[in-house]
């Protein structure tokens, strides 16, 4: 992970910080996160780097968002969970997305 931790991560899941036994799982499902927001941004996070001097902190949280959506929703997609992750990281995102190649 670039900018998560692991701490954040049991923070936002609510997990007790001397819990272990899932720190790798809690590490597979930050990566992914980070990777999810980039995706989502259009951007790299050396990009990030560049622009802010660091990963802006309504993009720290939406990843924490999807970690704990990961980490308390771990079944296939279904009808009922199509939408765990809610309205509050399409907020967060969208004002750091790159919408063309030319921003």
């Amino acid at each position: 992970m670039k900018w998560l931790t692991l701490d954040k991560i049991k923070q936002q899941c609510r997990l007790e910080p001397d819990f272990h036994d899932e720190d790798e799982l809690l590490t597979d499902y930050g990566n992914d996160a980070e990777d999810m927001v980039l995706n989502d941004i259009n951007r790299s996070y050396t990009e990030l780097i560049e622009l802010y001097g660091e990963v802006p902190h309504p993009l720290v949280t939406a990843a924490l968002m999807l970690v704990a959506a990961s980490y308390q929703h771990r079944e296939p997609v279904s009808q009922q969970n199509l939408y765990v992750v809610g309205y509050g990281y399409d907020k967060r995102v969208k004002r750091y997305m790159k919408l063309t190649s030319n921003n």
